[in-house]
């Protein structure tokens, strides 16, 4: 097996585009200096830009070590659910069928895919945990100590995350589900514990021994990494083959500007509630919300991010009405960016209903007729998730605040303007080939700037109605939802539109 893998490297060793041992050292030189010339300064320079009165509360507050522990716990559960579309190990459709399909061990051929894939929870672990830190520490709440441990536990953390992310490629639909379920429990529990566990008891304050906590949360990482390996011979070739062939179209819809449809290819079929009838008698809007309750069950990691994504990105927004400068903006385009996100899961009825614009009316119904029928059961469960992540927030963090009539009203608001926008962007058609035309500049061709405008254009609106909400909270609950009123029927307006253009 050794000698017909050495074969193997020795022939693509021999490509005209291959790196050398040189070339490869050269190149972790070149990533080592950057780091240490651009990267830490960038971070000091950030920290203390954000060591600001309306910052430094929320990151000294009495349960910000729960909240980390809770994060990274949350985090693992959106991995596993990752890992079932798109893990960890990964080769391209060629090498999948003739590396990993053969009889050489598949972690001789899959360690250097999943080694490179642990950079990304790793780094999206270090570089947060290290600016609150840095922050902290500007204003003398966290000492040397705290900071190197708050970045080790980080980077154990990560380490622990992507062993969860190969869990979700290597795990069936039933040990995935009750792993996500054990992770979500973890992390409630880590929310209702009096100190904080895991990350969280590396806190940079009120902890005594960070770099003790940090070093057995590092080490516990390093032996999730370690039993991991020996785990990828277990990795079916059926998931490995059907997940390179996804990753692979949807690299390819990315990169020729088709961003829809690249996310579209990690739509997973329905693999539940076949059983579930999804016809049934009574009045027509009370059919189609429930034709689109059970499409929801029939893919139930999907609804379950849905759901989770938007109670978090409500609490977000609900936040932002209690924070102040430029903070509360920023937590505000945060949580309106995840609320868009989540209502994805819920509107494919809408993205239906526009398809079957010119074809034969089977069910008497037009295309825009099915469009505002399969508008009732997103916008109403929005609407709900939203309510109740904005009351969440206001219990926990921002009860006797002036603005909490807001932080329970803001989501509930930004709710049907994104279901609009959700509908207007099923019916934005193909890109106009004007939009390719060179436009050349000094600066080179900046004609990827209009594609990328046009490509955006959904979730550049959904932003500014958040940021646009967030700034008449403060007015009164009147002038709250009038705004969203004007904000929806302009979608409604623009989408009437897009459905006539394309009708003709």
């Amino acid at each position: 097996m050794n000698g017909s893998l050495d074969a193997v490297r020795e022939v693509w060793a021999q490509r005209s585009e291959a790196r050398t041992r040189g070339d490869l050292l050269y190149l972790v030189y070149v990533v080592v200096l950057s780091a240490l010339i651009f990267g830490i300064p960038a971070l000091q320079t950030a920290g203390s830009a954000l060591a600001r009165p309306d910052v430094l509360p929320v990151l000294l507050m009495e349960r910000a070590p729960q909240v980390s522990a809770a994060i990274a716990c949350a985090g693992g559960a959106v991995l596993v659910l990752l890992g079932a579309v798109r893990g960890p190990a990964l080769l391209s459709p060629f090498f999948t069928a003739t590396l990993a399909a053969s009889g050489i061990r598949r972690r001789a051929v899959l360690w250097r895919p999943f080694a490179r894939a642990l950079l990304v929870p790793v780094l999206g672990m270090v570089i947060p945990a290290v600016l609150v830190s840095v922050t902290l520490a500007t204003v003398g709440h966290a000492s040397t100590g705290g900071v190197v441990g708050f970045a080790l536990a980080a980077a154990g953390a990560g380490l622990l995350l992507g062993a969860a992310w190969l869990a979700g490629q290597l795990l069936g639909a039933v040990a995935r589900r009750t792993l996500v379920a054990v992770l979500a429990a973890l992390a409630l529990g880590a929310l209702l514990l009096p100190i904080g566990v895991g990350i969280g008891g590396a806190y940079p304050i009120g902890v005594t021994l960070p770099v003790l906590s940090a070093g057995s949360l590092l080490l516990a990482g390093l032996l999730a990494v370690g039993v991991s390996v020996p785990l990828l011979d277990r990795l079916r070739g059926a998931v490995l083959q059907d997940q390179a062939a996804r990753w692979e179209a949807a690299t390819v819809a990315a990169t020729t500007m088709d961003l829809a449809g690249a996310g579209g290819m990690f739509r997973a079929p329905p693999t539940a509630g076949r059983a579930l009838r999804a016809i049934g008698s009574g009045p027509l809007v009370v059919l189609y919300a429930r034709r689109d309750a059970i499409a929801w069950l029939r893919s139930p990691e999907r609804m379950v991010l849905g759901v989770v994504g938007a109670l978090l990105a409500a609490a977000a927004l609900a936040g932002s009405t209690v924070l102040t400068g430029p903070l509360a903006w920023f937590v505000a385009l945060v949580g309106s960016l995840a609320l868009w996100a989540a209502s994805g899961s819920f509107v494919d009825g809408i993205r239906h209903g526009v398809h079957t614009l010119g074809a034969p009316r089977l069910f008497g119904q037009s295309a825009g007729k099915q469009v505002l029928l399969h508008l009732v059961a997103p916008m109403l469960l929005l609407c709900v998730l939203g309510a109740f992540g904005g009351a969440a927030t206001w219990i926990t963090a921002a009860a006797g605040a002036a603005s909490a009539a807001d932080a329970v009203l803001l989501p509930l608001a930004l709710a049907p303007v994104l279901i609009l926008g959700r509908a207007r962007d099923a019916a934005k058609g193909p890109m106009p080939l004007a939009l390719s035309t060179p436009m050349p500049t000094p600066q080179g061709d900046t004609s990827v700037v209009a594609m990328l405008a046009w490509q955006s254009d959904a979730l550049l609106l959904a932003l500014a109605a958040g940021v646009l909400l967030l700034a008449v909270a403060p007015l009164g609950a009147a002038w709250l939802f009038a705004a969203a009123a004007a904000l929806t029927a302009l979608m409604t307006l623009m989408t009437w539109g897009r459905l006539r253009a394309l009708r003709a």
